[in-house]
């Protein structure tokens, strides 16, 4: 119309030869540029291949595997002396870190404590059975041995060093005993190295099996209470049972927090800290999940499942299936369950609790019990 012609390319050419041609028109002009690269079998994710990128681009990168180790803290609290040799005090197995020391605390102050109570006994013979130490040390007040007719039954397999605990760290008082206690098992694995546990915790599988020893520390998480957190969440790392070697530098930490030691809060430098101390050091120590040491928990309903009464299998918590390697009793919450225990009731319990540490009786229990009760007997005869 206004007089132009327009040029039809390939004006006999079938339209899909056509297309085919312009393509193959297309591809031949990349690959000539060098813009055409083979497809990668596999592909790196967008975020990861952008941090290498960037890294590797950065001038003056340095990797984070170079930086050197942290500072370990200075003049650390020293460990109170010791009546018992320590030169004698075995060395690792082979192809371990942690010696084969077993050690816990019994009543720091110093006045007599009662007679041992029989769930403390328990609890003892769980840890000589199942770790199988070659030295179980229970440390306490130079004035204040354990005693009474378990005890005696004890007496020959563990070994008692007596001790003044401390009674300040960094210049904070140390009044209440569980905080002495606290400072005091850092000190005494920083210093020897071992497995630490509470008096109230029953070990219900061996450590050395378990792959424990090998570690430099083994911490178990404690499940917090507040049902909105997740399992990776916990209230903190229980200190009711710790596996060290010795010089750990994660327990050395540890101790060193207690420069800011506040003695009105509970929980902070037992449980709270050392959390805290994981996340920035996670190298330093193996942390276990919320079901391995410390589990059910301290709340009123969590003791209850444990100690009242409930069919094998169906009720209560069961601890064989758990697979878990400790068990903290709780002791000043469960005490209504725990203060009655005689071999007799564990014999014929039928909590889970009972289930549990029924392995764990000796065989001279029973005749201790029968023992004890004719001499109540006779006190109850004579009016005393």
């Amino acid at each position: 119309m206004l007089g132009l012609t327009l040029p039809i390319p390939f004006p006999f050419l079938p339209h899909r030869l056509f297309l085919a041609l312009l393509a193959l028109l297309a591809l031949s002009t990349a690959y000539y540029l060098g813009r055409l690269s083979p497809i990668p079998l596999t592909t790196t994710p967008p975020y990861a291949s952008a941090s290498l990128a960037l890294t590797a681009r950065i001038p003056f990168y340095v990797p984070p595997s170079l930086f050197p180790s942290p500072n370990l803290p200075k003049d650390l609290p020293p460990l109170p002396p010791l009546a018992v040799n320590t030169s004698a005090f075995p060395a690792p197995t082979k192809g371990n870190q942690v010696p084969p020391i077993v050690h816990t605390i019994y009543h720091l102050s110093g006045d007599r404590p009662p007679p041992l109570p029989y769930f403390h006994y328990l609890a003892l013979r769980s840890a000589l059975l199942s770790l199988k130490p070659r030295l179980m040390l229970m440390h306490h007040h130079h004035s204040s041995p354990p005693h009474g007719p378990y005890w005696d039954l004890l007496a020959p397999h563990i070994t008692l060093s007596p001790l003044t605990p401390p009674t300040e760290v960094y210049g904070h008082r140390l009044t209440h005993f569980a905080h002495k206690a606290d400072v005091l098992r850092l000190q005494l694995l920083i210093a020897f190295g071992g497995i630490y546990v509470d008096i109230d915790t029953y070990v219900l599988r061996n450590f050395d099996r378990a792959g424990l020893m090998t570690q430099d520390v083994v911490l178990g998480m404690e499940m917090s209470p507040d049902s909105r957190r997740t399992a990776l969440e916990p209230g903190g790392l229980c200190n009711a049972v710790i596996v060290a070697r010795p010089e750990a530098p994660f327990l050395q930490r540890w101790l060193a927090t207690y420069e800011s030691f506040d003695g009105s809060v509970w929980a902070g430098h037992s449980v709270a800290k050392p959390w805290e101390l994981a996340r920035l050091y996670p190298r330093e120590l193996t942390v276990l999940g919320n079901r391995a040491m410390f589990y059910p928990l301290w709340r009123g309903e969590d003791i209850d499942l444990v100690h009242v009464p409930s069919e094998a299998g169906k009720g209560g918590w069961d601890f064989f299936k758990s697979g878990q390697l400790t068990y903290h009793a709780w002791e000043s919450l469960a005490m209504q369950y725990l203060e009655p225990l005689t071999p007799s009731r564990v014999l014929k319990g039928e909590s889970s609790f009972t289930r549990m540490v029924r392995a764990f009786v000796g065989p001279e229990d029973t005749k201790v019990e029968k023992r004890l009760l004719k001499e109540r007997d006779a006190d109850a005869a004579e009016g005393r």
